[in-house]
């Protein structure tokens, strides 16, 4: 851990002692609102794809990356649905695919871009039509669990609906969807956009089924850092807990960005650098802390007391 003893010109941490630090992205000084945010999500995704492609040359396989994605948008005040930060989400992964990093990593189908479930791999189709937003395997992830031989856990009560649905397809109610054809293995590299976050447990649970040797796995706001620190109760979710010891606390962050402390301040990294804590003040964002290891939220919002 080493103090930044720099001083600021706009967001951007100066630090004579520690030297190649990326700096935050522009316009997060939440006083000032959206002002001077166009163009970030587009900044982060460069940086995304950068540090990806750093990460896989350096033999690292499980892969995550956290950013509020309606940045542009709304400021960690603002009110949002789950339906806003799931199409941000879903925007976001189909345009990473594209970057060249990734598509040196993975070519094409090679590359599977995978979705929480059926409804939102059949948006982003809609969403993004085209040869080349479509040249990357989507699917997602039941469908993907299937594909590499495992069977995925269920949520409670999704068979009595799909048994439900069938009937109704019976009896002239809507039928269900086809289901989309099996990815085919193996996959060079698997993007999974927002599994768990909003959506059920058993999202996290199938990502451990899906892994593959030696094929990385990049994971989009996934919310692993809540499922480390065992935001969601080991007591009442024991499998989910063993899951995050077992797996997730294998997870290298190649971008992270988010709040701490209610506003006080942003945690910051980008893949392989130190972590940046960013203190926020009415006139703009300083850097008072870096970490050789990830800080624990409790330590980020200990050291944002200090003045």
């Amino acid at each position: 851990m080493r103090s930044c003893v720099g001083f600021m010109v706009g967001i951007v941490c100066l630090l004579p002692l520690v030297s190649g630090l990326t700096p935050l992205p522009s316009g997060l000084n939440e006083f000032s609102r959206l002002s001077g945010r166009a163009g970030v999500i587009s900044s982060i995704r460069r940086s995304v794809a950068a540090a990806t492609g750093k990460a896989l040359a350096n033999g690292q396989e499980l892969l995550e990356v956290e950013f509020p994605p309606l940045l542009e948008t709304k400021t960690q005040f603002d009110d949002f649905t789950n339906v806003d930060v799931l199409d941000a989400n879903r925007d976001f992964g189909v345009q990473l695919a594209l970057e060249p990093e990734l598509q040196a990593a993975a070519s094409k189908e090679e590359l599977w871009l995978i979705f929480a479930d059926a409804g939102e791999a059949n948006l982003a189709r809609e969403a993004w039509p085209g040869a080349m937003y479509g040249s990357a395997t989507q699917t997602y992830i039941s469908s993907a669990v299937k594909a590499v031989g495992g069977e995925p856990l269920m949520p409670m009560g999704s068979s009595a609906l799909s048994l439900a649905s069938s009937f109704g397809g019976l009896f002239g109610g809507p039928s269900p969807p086809p289901a989309p054809a099996a990815p085919p293995p193996p996959a060079a590299l698997q993007l999974v956009v927002q599994p768990g976050d909003g959506g059920p447990m058993e999202d996290w649970l199938n990502l451990e089924l899906l892994r593959q040797p030696s094929t990385p796995m990049l994971c989009l706001n996934g919310a692993i850092d809540k499922v480390t620190s065992g935001y969601y109760s080991n007591l009442l979710n024991p499998k989910l807990a063993a899951c995050a010891e077992r797996f997730y606390s294998q997870f290298e962050s190649v971008y992270f960005l988010k709040p701490i402390g209610s506003g006080r301040g942003w945690l910051f990294r980008v893949y392989p650098e130190d972590w940046q804590l960013y203190r926020q003040t009415r006139e703009d964002l300083v850097c008072i802390e870096t970490y050789d290891e990830r800080p624990t939220p409790q330590q980020c919002v200990d050291r944002l007391k200090v003045p």
